[in-house]
């Protein structure tokens, strides 16, 4: 019962959060380009109003001149927050300088004098591959086909009245929506126990802690609070002798769940996934399956979200894998591990956006 009351407060929170937010929304400002049917000529600026059968668009907001453009005029619009490529590699550099220096001191290990060096020389790699993709996602833009009908503007209203200068009241009848994502994330796994005991190979001595994490998504949204997820799990961790270089431990995991979300901002938001499933761990030698088991999986875990634009979204996660294994060769034991990983995912529709 207090599961769920946690639950329902988590969701009520959200909608507060999500409500307060709309109410306090300050004007932001966004780019577009503009593609009309009698013109070769990429019309720019920035989108100040969504009227009832037109687009208004300033030159900026120094030269608040306006021009209306009619539906009927309009091919392709597209739309970028302003500034969000500087946005992009800000928020990339950082991200990717601090898990740079959480995997140089995993990685590092006892490595004395050198741990600060090597921390620093990855958070500086990881830094500059995050500015980089930060930049990418910050130049994509939000495409909206209007095709000179008045049907799409229509469909197309509610997002455009969220991106106009102008604060308007949301009238919107239809709302596109982008409800099926798939994702993709990789990052470090730390394992918490050994993955087996009395393992029936000669001169074994067990395994690394620490090695590569990834992850498949594939998730419906039922509302913005709440959707499910299906996740695909692959954790690889080597051993700790350097004559058995070609052994390595697998740990795989399907699990399914629900997904809660809580909104931070228009552009952040905080899930939490709880998922229950099934996880296996397999020895490897010469790539050959030599030890396996399987059994029951719980996977918890939490993420902060940025939504980049209407497709693509990116993530930063930790989470807690728990599993008991029943190996077949005989003997049993535990298949914990905790993974950081940096994801990327695209929501699917039916027209581009």
């Amino acid at each position: 019962m207090k599961i769920f009351m946690l639950i329902g407060l988590f969701v009520c929170c959200g909608y507060g959060v999500r409500a307060q937010e709309k109410a306090n929304r300050k004007a932001k400002v966004y780019k577009t380009w503009i593609k009309l049917n009698d013109s070769s000529q990429i019309v720019t600026g920035v989108l100040y109003e969504v009227g009832d059968s037109s687009l208004f668009v300033a030159g900026s907001l120094l030269n608040p001149d306006l021009r209306e453009y009619r539906f009927s005029k309009i091919d392709l619009l597209k739309v970028r927050r302003d500034k969000s490529i500087i946005r992009g590699a800000a928020v990339g550099s950082v991200i990717g300088g601090g898990t740079g220096v959480v995997t140089g001191l995993a990685l590092a290990g006892d490595a004395g004098l050198l741990t600060g060096a090597i921390s620093a020389s990855l958070g500086l790699g990881f830094a500059v591959f995050g500015g980089a993709v930060g930049i990418v996602a910050g130049s994509i833009k939000d495409r909206f086909p209007l095709n000179r009908s008045f049907e799409n503007l229509e469909k197309y209203r509610s997002p455009l009245q969220n991106y106009s200068f102008l604060q308007e009241e949301i009238v919107a009848r239809h709302k596109f929506e982008h409800k099926v994502y798939m994702g993709f994330s990789a990052g470090l796994s730390f394992a918490r126990d050994e993955l087996a005991f009395d393992v029936p190979f000669a001169n074994y001595k067990g395994m690394e802690r620490t090695g590569f994490s990834s992850k498949t998504i594939l998730g419906y949204r039922i509302t913005e609070q709440i959707g499910v997820s299906l996740s695909m799990r692959a954790d690889q961790y080597a051993t700790v002798d350097d004559d058995q270089a070609d052994m390595y431990w697998n740990l795989d995991a399907f699990t399914a769940g629900p997904v809660l979300s809580l909104p931070l901002s228009e552009k952040f938001r905080f899930d939490f996934s709880p998922a229950i499933g099934f996880a296996s761990a397999s020895l490897y030698a010469d790539n050959e399956e030599i030890y396996t088991g399987g059994g029951f999986a719980v996977n918890i875990t939490g993420a902060l979200v940025y939504d980049m634009s209407k497709r693509w979204v990116g993530s930063f996660s930790s989470g807690y894998l728990s599993s008991k294994q029943e190996y077949k060769e005989g003997g049993s034991g535990k298949a914990n591990a905790i993974d950081i990983q940096l994801g990327l995912a695209y929501k699917f529709g039916k027209r581009s956006l």
